[in-house]
């Protein structure tokens, strides 16, 4: 079995993929089997494995810093957004559809078992798995049904480093507050703490470390300096999209509103890049290019109403080499149709584009067709939905070529083999610039670059005691918590793994059942009627009694609690005569039990915990109208009568609360008292 460390943030962009990234860095050149895992990722920014299967960039990145291949279950979650509100939800490397943020909010619960699924593959493969958290743990609005940071946690039993960023300011208390924030079990995963990006003398930080160790209780396992290490990072808090790369050449790339996979472009920006969210900055640049994007009508709407259309087009007719990338390429084509909506293209391509519902994720390579580059070899990835039938073909995989309009559906074609020296070489030969760079190896660059990271980890963080951490991971059952928070946790975990929606008034019966049996079943499977547990508690408030078929439900009652309302609970099985009565009329006891309850006075609540012969009784007597209870609790439990003994006392038209089913027990029946006495 794998042994397993979590990065979790305090916020988004604090450094939690780098670290993650460094420390499989250092555990591979350690002589580890390493690989990433994170179970929800939220990017535009995504990769295609050998198999076939889509998963977030970042993960692609650490299993390439880790020297091993990149899975499909090192992500099983991806979402992708198509629009403010909504994703585009990938498991397992296959998309299932489009969900709203609501939806996808009330459907993630039901991907637990494929996460576990998909995190048990990797583990059999693996010496250690460094888990990757997303945003931060004390998000306390997400905290239920939380599937990427403590929630993941849990399920794979990780310790966990939390990391700061001194960055942005205010490190210790991104640190201390997120800690206070998590319920007490959370805090003992946190097993150190990491601050991250520091600049300047860490002599200074000293004495701000010693307070936070002894506030946090915590140990400080590095304070990592600010790096200049060329790794791709997620695309949602980028600065490369941000910033002017100079070099020999001006290489404009769109910045589309639903851009996707920028990551194509880094191998360019040691020639010169720049993102143009404007025509006015669009300028006569050497070379355009219009990348993918995950919305083409919507991004083909933006370019036209922004202004774009154009000034592109005018490039065209000048000496402006203009390339497309998979969306981009739909982009200048002549039309693009999806459901129903036709929309005309910038007319640059003569090409047209259907889009399908089939999605098309595969791992290619290929040679260029265009005369100035003939016989180029690349290498990269498709992803798109769309079908564009080529024209004069620019590549032997479907691109296409007009005059100085190049398009292509390959992303990665930057990355490896000889195009993007030769593509570059040709750009610089039509506009007189001399640019002699030497032939650069992408994958030798980026171990370089992996290398660079791993030694300052190494040299920044306290590898001994991460190694401690991976060694001494308790099982989840000794996790010290105080006795006062261990009911108060318990339903706070039942509140965040309950799947369904349960109505306010019955929760708490139906979270004390599942803490008694921890079983989630009887999420589904109690029946109340209408007002049962209100007109159960003005029962009690007015001094019921609680009679039950068993001495162990009678034992597990709160008499105490119930005794301040006057009432208090009574079971007749061990009581001689009922021995007597059911020996005479050759029925159970607990048959008899029930006869005997319907002679007492006063008002009182039934719960019915063991035999299905004493709900069966009960119902002949309420048909006779010979009894009629405030409340039946009905939780009889076995494979004879006992889920039949149920449906036969829901006819009856009193107020019940109903384990439908096999499953109940005494432990059940005294569960719902205590729930219904601990709510008044």
């Amino acid at each position: 079995m794998a042994k397993t460390i979590m990065v979790q943030g305090t916020m988004s962009g604090v450094g939690k993929s780098l670290v993650t990234a460094g420390l499989l860095r250092v555990f591979a050149r350690d002589g580890y089997r390493a690989a990433p895992f994170k179970s929800q990722n939220m990017a535009l920014n995504s990769y295609i494995t050998s198999e076939g299967l889509e998963i977030g960039r970042a993960q692609a990145v650490q299993a390439e810093a880790a020297g091993i291949e990149p899975r499909a279950c090192m992500n099983p979650i991806l979402l992708k957004p198509n629009s403010d509100t909504g994703s585009q939800v990938i498991v397992e490397g296959t998309p299932i559809g489009n969900m709203s943020a609501k939806e996808y909010f009330e459907y993630k619960n039901k991907l637990k078992p494929r996460i576990m699924n998909a995190y048990n593959r990797l583990e059999q493969d693996c010496d250690i798995i460094v888990i990757e958290g997303a945003g931060s743990p004390a998000e306390i609005n997400l905290r239920e049904n939380d599937i990427v940071n403590m929630g993941m946690a849990e399920m794979a039993n990780a310790p966990v480093i939390l990391v700061g960023d001194i960055d942005r300011g205010g490190v210790f208390a991104q640190l201390w507050g997120t800690i206070q924030l998590l319920l007490p079990g959370e805090r003992e995963r946190i097993k150190g703490l990491v601050i991250n990006k520091f600049r300047g003398d860490k002599s200074i930080l000293e004495k701000g470390l010693d307070i936070l160790e002894s506030k946090c209780n915590k140990s400080i396992l590095g304070v990592l300096p600010y790096i200049n290490v060329d790794i791709d990072d997620e695309d949602s808090l980028s600065q490369r999209l941000e910033a002017k790369n100079k070099g020999p050449m001006d290489i404009a790339i769109i910045r589309l509103p639903k851009l996707s996979n920028f990551t194509d472009f880094i191998p360019l920006e040691r020639y010169g890049t720049r993102y143009v969210s404007s025509p006015d900055s669009l300028g006569s640049p050497h070379l355009l290019i219009i990348p993918g994007t995950k919305n083409t009508l919507s991004d083909m709407k933006w370019l036209r109403e922004k202004g774009f259309e154009p000034a592109i087009q005018r490039l065209a007719q000048g000496n402006t080499l203009i390339m497309g990338i998979c969306g981009g390429y739909q982009l200048l084509g002549n039309n693009i149709q999806e459901n129903g909506e036709s929309i005309r293209g910038m007319g640059l391509l003569p090409v047209n584009t259907v889009m399908s519902h089939e999605k098309v994720r595969k791992q290619v390579r290929g040679r260029i067709l265009w005369k100035p580059l003939e016989g180029a070899e690349f290498q990269g990835y498709e992803i798109h939905h769309g079908i564009t039938p080529r024209g004069i073909p620019f590549d032997n995989l479907g691109g296409t070529v007009s005059g100085n309009v190049l398009g292509t559906y390959v992303h990665g074609i930057f990355d490896e083999g000889d195009f993007c020296h030769r593509f570059m070489e040709y750009v610089c030969s039509i506009n007189g610039i001399d640019i002699n760079a030497p032939v650069q190896s992408r994958r030798e660059y980026r171990d370089k670059q992996y290398d660079i990271l791993a030694d300052m980890i190494r040299q920044n963080m306290d590898m001994n005691k991460i190694y401690e951490i991976l060694e001494n991971k308790k099982s989840r059952r000794f996790i010290h918590v105080r006795p006062e928070d261990i009911e108060k946790n318990s339903m706070e975990i039942i509140e965040r793994e309950l799947l369904i929606s349960i109505p306010n008034e019955n929760k708490d019966v139906v979270k004390r059942a599942i803490h008694t049996t921890a079983d989630f079943d009887y999420g589904e499977n109690l029946y109340f009627s209408e007002n049962a547990v209100k007109l159960g508690r003005e029962a009690i408030k007015r001094g019921a009694c609680v009679i039950t078929d068993t001495n162990m439900a009678k034992a597990g009652i709160n008499k105490k609690r119930l005794a301040k309302f006057g009432g208090k609970v009574l079971c007749f099985m061990a009581d001689d005569d009922i021995a007597k009565k059911a020996a005479q009329n050759g029925t159970t006891r607990a048959a008899a039990a029930m006869d005997k309850a319907a002679e007492l006075k006063g008002e009182y609540i039934i719960a019915i915990g063991n035999a299905p012969t004493a709900l069966i009784r009960l119902k002949e007597l309420i048909d006779q109208e010979k009894i009629r209870p405030a409340l039946v609790i009905a939780a009889p439990v076995g494979f004879v009568n006992a889920a039949e003994s149920k449906e036969m006392i829901m006819e009856c038209d009193i107020p019940l609360i109903v384990a439908r089913g096999r499953k109940g027990g005494s432990n059940l029946a005294a569960a719902v008292c205590n729930a219904l006495i601990y709510g008044i």
